[in-house]
């Protein structure tokens, strides 16, 4: 008896497996239980990159990454409401996996951690994305905590910091177990911010959605624009002129810098070293300014569309660039990196080794300071090469995240001093092609490397309509794996190495 052939050809790469199976959809391959397990098998040996999951109805989907920047997903049905948890062979996705199962009610069977993310344990009986969410319990089961007494009788205390505490900026909840002076484990639960934007998202129109999109992430605004904006594109096979694609460069380079100046304003605001956090407060100030006066707006929404930018004022059309910022920017780190002592302090500290990294796939400054070399624009034809230089560190600590950010505000500097200098006349932006929304369907993927890092959008559209619509925010991924970075360090320093991680909650909190 000759059995069945197997999805998961041990001859083969995972890849192409994935590639010669029958697909009915652009993106994803359908597979059944046992092609899901036998995925699950090679997986542990298999080198292809996982990059975010989510759920719809009844099932779960998955993207790969091929190559590091080509994405080819599969799907299963998620039968009684379980499947086979991916986490056991793909670590980041753990979160994915905690998020599936708070906002779509979907378990992952045998999945490394399912503890509260997002809902502090209060969406027991009721999950928000479901197609019957069910009632609202109220109020809610107490959420039982891990247990600890061993090391409570050996004298070790919990300490926790939420949203009403003065202590903690951001609202988040921290919970840390700590021997003496020192973090045994940490843990942090998100939800306090929980707007919902999926949910919203759904049966709109995708032009109507956009000023929702300009604003899921003030810092960030310009990367989901414009990752929201190729996935509008991809469905279209639409590609817009390279005055466009300059323009938006311009505009992510823009926001990059002024994301930047505010992570590094708030590490020595900690710090206490006022000397340079005013400096870095001051030319961002400055920045947004000019971003104002000649586009529109301080953080550059409504500035992106699908197939189209917003030009700018139409006054001034020679712009330079503030030589003042430039100025405060150099003094900025001249004063960081010959700080009697202060290298010494932050080095070893807060330390995100690579094999954490690339395990979690962590991207933006905070993987390229642990030497993961992942910088998605060298992917995207309108960016030249030698505009974006390897990164310098490999540590991985706060004193490398700290650099990297005056690197990385250098090299967008001269970015952007290259594209006002090519700026071309209002005209060069005008085309003979245009999209039209109500006529779109089908699903389209749009990325683009955001202040965090690799920001990805999945969109479905049936006449435009949203039908089925994922963000994979970096900062998710980030999040987690602070977790691991803050044990065993000095709880006093807790604050400290949350700031060198430039971490916001918009990301987690969808």
């Amino acid at each position: 008896m000759v059995d069945k052939k197997t999805f998961v050809q041990r001859s083969l790469k995972l890849i192409d497996c994935l590639k010669n199976h029958q697909t009915d959809s652009r993106f994803f391959i359908s597979l059944d239980e046992q092609e899901w397990t036998e995925m699950l098998a090679a997986l542990k040996t298999d080198r292809l990159m996982f990059l975010t999951m989510w759920c719809k109805e009844d099932t779960v989907f998955v993207l790969f990454l091929e190559n590091g920047y080509k994405p080819i997903g599969v799907r299963i049905s998620a039968s009684m409401n379980r499947y086979l948890a991916l986490s056991s062979v793909r670590p980041a996705a753990i979160i994915y996996e905690r998020m599936i199962w708070e906002l779509w009610g979907k378990e992952a069977m045998n999945a490394v951690d399912l503890r509260p993310w997002l809902d502090r344990g209060l969406w027991n009986n009721c999950w928000p994305l479901s197609e019957k969410p069910g009632p609202v319990l109220w109020p809610p089961e107490r959420q039982e905590n891990p247990s600890v007494s061993h090391l409570l009788n050996n004298g070790g205390e919990i300490t926790v910091i939420d949203p009403s505490n003065a202590t903690e900026k951001l609202p988040v909840l921290w919970r840390f177990l700590n021997m003496g002076e020192r973090i045994v484990r940490a843990e942090s639960v998100y939800g306090y911010t929980h707007r919902g934007i999926l949910s919203n998202l759904y049966n709109r129109n995708s032009l109507e959605i956009l000023p929702l999109i300009s604003r899921i992430n003030a810092l960030d605004s310009v990367a989901h624009q414009i990752a929201f904006s190729h996935a509008i594109e991809d469905i279209a096979n639409f590609v817009p002129s390279l005055p466009v694609l300059r323009k938006r460069i311009l505009y992510s380079e823009l926001s990059r810098v002024a994301a930047y100046l505010f992570y590094l304003t708030r590490l020595f605001r900690v710090l206490e070293v006022e000397l340079v956090a005013s400096r870095c407060d001051l030319a961002r100030e400055l920045l947004m300014r000019w971003n104002i006066h000649y586009f529109g707006h301080r953080w550059l929404m409504d500035c992106v569309f699908p197939g189209a930018v917003f030009l700018g004022q139409e006054n001034d059309k020679k712009r330079h660039f503030p030589k003042k910022i430039k100025y405060l920017i150099d003094q900025a780190f001249n004063l960081a990196i010959t700080l009697p002592g202060l290298g010494d302090y932050l080095q070893n500290m807060g330390i995100l080794s690579l094999k954490k990294a690339i395990d979690f796939n962590i991207g933006g400054i905070v993987g390229r300071a642990s030497g993961r070399d992942v910088d998605l624009r060298r992917y995207m034809s309108e960016y030249r090469l030698e505009w974006l230089p390897p990164p310098n560190f490999t540590k991985g600590d706060v004193d490398a995240r700290m650099q990297s950010w005056f690197v990385e505000i250098k090299t967008s500097l001269n970015i952007i001093d290259i594209l006002l200098k090519e700026e071309n006349s209002e005209e060069a932006f005008k085309s003979s092609q245009e999209i039209i929304i109500e006529k779109l369907n089908g699903e389209g993927i749009g990325v683009c490397e955001g202040v965090q890092g690799d920001l990805w959008y999945y969109v479905r559209l049936e006449a435009g309509v949203i039908k089925d619509v994922f963000i994979r925010d970096p900062g998710a991924n980030q999040a987690y794996v602070l977790q691991d970075v803050l044990k065993n360090e000095h709880f006093d320093n807790h604050v400290l190495i949350k700031a060198s991680f430039g971490h916001l909650v918009t990301g987690v909190d969808l």
